[in-house]
């Protein structure tokens, strides 16, 4: 039987794990993006799924500590490192798995260089809560 707040594809059996998803950008790794993911699965009772963009295979050095710090919390997580990851890749993504609750990113601003699809807003097809949890945005007129 399937919950009633569930939009079941068929993909995923119902009562999946929820997930919260964090991409995080090489370069872009602020510890209050970090821990703003961690509180929210926490919150959610969640897992947590980390996309790293970055241009080698490897993850990035900046993000050991949090890691580490997601194991000591026994915080359930998956990582994945990717050269490149546009928004509407992670919105398509989102929406494609019904188990995931939100999606955390430092900043809407600085995906442009990795999307040229600047003419439309793939935000706005998300199907589920999008935070944005770095210290500040920098604002590009």
């Amino acid at each position: 039987m399937e919950r009633p707040d569930s939009k079941h594809p068929g993909m995923t059996h119902p009562g999946k794990q929820r997930t919260v998803l964090l991409a995080v950008r090489e370069g872009h790794v602020d510890p209050r993006l970090l821990t703003s993911a961690l509180a929210l699965c926490r919150r959610l009772e969640a897992d947590l799924e980390i996309q790293v963009i970055a241009a080698s295979a490897t993850t990035p050095p900046e993000m050991n500590d949090f890691l580490e710090a997601l194991r000591e919390a026994g915080q359930a997580f998956s990582l994945d490192v990717k050269p490149s990851l546009r928004r509407r890749d992670l919105v398509d993504y989102a929406n494609a798995h019904e188990n995931i609750a939100a999606v955390v990113i430092d900043s809407r601003e600085g995906w442009e260089a990795l999307a040229q699809d600047r003419s439309s807003d793939p935000w706005k097809r998300l199907a589920c809560p999008l935070v944005t949890a770095a210290a500040h945005d920098k604002k590009h007129a």
